[in-house]
C-alpha cells in the first residue's frame, strides 16, 4: 500500500468522493471502468462540456483518526 500526502477541498455534504485525473495519471494509479458512465451536469443544469465520469479507483481516505 502506498500513501501519499495532499491538500485537498473536502464538501462535507457531498455523497461520493472525486479525485482529480492529473493526480491519477502523475501517480500511475490503476483505476477501473464504469459499465455505464455517470452523466455529469453542471450548475445550471446542462451537461458537463467534458462528458461523464467513466473511471473509478479504490482507496482509503484518512482524515485526523477518521478513514473513508
Amino acid at each position: 500500500m502506498k500513501t501519499y500526502f495532499k491538500t485537498a477541498l473536502i464538501d462535507s455534504g457531498y455523497t461520493s468522493s472525486c479525485i482529480s485525473q492529473k493526480f491519477i495519471q502523475e501517480n500511475k494509479l490503476e483505476t477501473k471502468r464504469y459499465t455505464t458512465p455517470i452523466t455529469c451536469y453542471n450548475a445550471n443544469g446542462s451537461p458537463n462540456k467534458s462528458g461523464g465520469i467513466t473511471d473509478f479507483i479504490e482507496m482509503n481516505m484518512i482524515i485526523g483518526d477518521h478513514i473513508e
